[in-house]
């Protein structure tokens, strides 16, 4: 079974697929294996609670990219504000204060 087709996972990317014993799995990529197709991806959601929180090495070809999730409530983008603050990621921050503006603009009319 073949998913990942286009080979340009990069670490960070968000990416679901199946474990080798058939868990399902979500999580993101942590480590890149330079000289074979393994990946590193941190589980954060399983149908097998045990694996939440923990690393497995996956096939690339196994595993599908999952778009980033960029429609955010107010709360949410509050949240993600103070963690651009506390990780002083300056562009972060400005993209999303830039989002929570027009959220507010647009619930003002």
């Amino acid at each position: 079974m073949e998913i990942n087709n286009k080979k340009t996972l990069r670490v960070g990317d968000w990416i679901k697929g199946k474990s080798r014993t058939g868990e399902l799995i979500h999580g993101y990529i942590d480590g890149i294996e330079l000289y074979n197709t393994l990946i590193r991806v941190l589980i954060l959601k399983s149908d097998n609670k045990n694996l939440v929180g923990r690393y497995m090495k996956l096939d690339e070809r196994e595993v599908e990219v999952q778009s980033p999730i960029t429609n955010f409530n107010e709360g949410e983008l509050l949240n993600l504000i103070d963690m651009a603050l506390s990780t002083k990621d300056e562009r972060w921050f400005y993209e999303l204060a830039s989002k929570l503006n027009k959220i507010k603009r647009l619930s003002s009319i």
